[in-house]
């Protein structure tokens, strides 16, 4: 790895690191301290869910106990919004980190120092996983500290560790699959519209497949499928096979993405 360049991507990066956590930090603040409110407001709650549609609450992950345990609550808004949130920073990050000296057309002073092209993808690599894991810690941690506060009980922490630890391998395979769009797609100023696309696309599809038995199928095609937040199935655990399978489909599009990237005639 170039400690210069890992220093160099991280000093690029950091404003946008800044702007991501402080947004997906603040979500997660601001979805643990209206849940006292929330709970106020139960049986009101319960009654409005027994009146929807079933298939509304089992597509958002609702149901009656959400508004009753904070970390049910938390995980409804988790496995919708966080994880999707930091996907697409993540996965945008990925989709530009490689591309942006092409795009930026200053490719050529980059390819003519002493650097090995894979010197320069692990170095690359490297920081934007750095990245991605600031965001998931930092977020991790202000939502311990948000259910410590705001939390009229204890939590379990077996249940919000399988939670996080789901999320994260979404994230990762995110990530990858941004790295890998950038190089069979032309250098852009900005990958955030297919980014978005992908992991908003992706999560809705899973949505649409929990909705009806019909439509059940169709959560074969979306990674939310194979990582549940349904935290009040007492049958609730981590899916280890599931997340072995992405963490390997993960490094093969980042073999992918590197064996592309050598033989890539990169213009600058």
């Amino acid at each position: 790895m170039n400690k210069n360049l890992f220093t160099k991507e991280l000093k690029r990066s950091r404003k946008n690191l800044i702007v991501w956590t402080s947004i997906v930090v603040g979500f997660t603040f601001m979805v643990l301290a209206i849940f006292p409110f929330m709970e106020d407001m139960g049986k009101d709650m319960v009654e409005l869910m027994d009146k929807m549609p079933p298939e509304i609450g089992k597509a958002f992950g609702m149901d009656s106990q959400t508004w009753s345990n904070i970390l049910g609550f938390y995980s409804t808004y988790y496995g919708v919004y966080i994880v999707v949130l930091i996907s697409i920073y993540t996965a945008s990050t990925g989709a530009n980190i490689l591309s942006k000296e092409e795009r930026e057309r200053t490719a050529e002073f980059l390819m003519t120092k002493p650097v090995t092209r894979w010197e320069i993808f692990k170095t690359k690599m490297t920081t934007l996983f750095t990245l991605a894991m600031i965001i998931f810690v930092i977020q991790t941690v202000s939502a311990i500290i948000g259910l410590m506060l705001f939390g009229n009980d204890t939590f379990e922490w077996r249940i919000f560790t399988i939670m996080q630890l789901s999320g994260l391998v979404l994230m990762i395979f995110f990530t990858t699959c941004g790295v890998t769009l950038s190089m069979f797609l032309t250098p852009k100023k900005n990958f955030m519209g297919m980014v978005v696309g992908l992991t908003f696309g992706t999560y809705f599809l899973n949505a649409i497949a929990k909705s009806t038995d019909q439509t059940t199928f169709l959560g074969y095609f979306s990674p939310f499928h194979y990582f549940d937040f349904t935290v009040f199935d007492p049958d609730y655990a981590f899916n280890f096979i599931g997340a072995a399978i992405f963490l390997i489909i993960s490094f093969g599009l980042l073999y992918l993405s590197y064996t592309t990237y050598v033989k890539k005639d990169i213009s600058g």
